[in-house]
């Protein structure tokens, strides 16, 4: 296994969160959390997905494949019931 697994974000506070959250994990597997901010090049990805799970695999496909790092990608936002599920993806 890799020592380095990718989040696909550039967001340093997501990363840093999720460092916190996985810390057990990650020092049980001697892996480290980095953020595709963290690596040179790489392009931003196309969130054209119709849900908030098809744009976390895109992101995650996306730059797992550009890096040949294990990848992993979250993709959140409001879907507010009384707005018709808006602002929504």
């Amino acid at each position: 296994m890799s020592d380095r697994i990718v989040l696909a974000t550039r967001n340093a506070g997501k990363v840093l969160e999720l460092r916190a959250i996985l810390a057990d994990v990650l020092q049980e597997l001697g892996a480290e959390l980095i953020g595709v901010g963290d690596l040179p090049g790489g392009q931003d990805v196309v969130e054209s997905g119709v849900t908030f799970e098809e744009n976390a695999t895109l992101k995650a496909v996306t730059v797992a494949r550009e890096t040949g790092l294990p990848a992993l990608a979250d993709d959140s936002g409001l879907a507010v019931d009384v707005l018709g599920g808006s602002p929504g993806v």
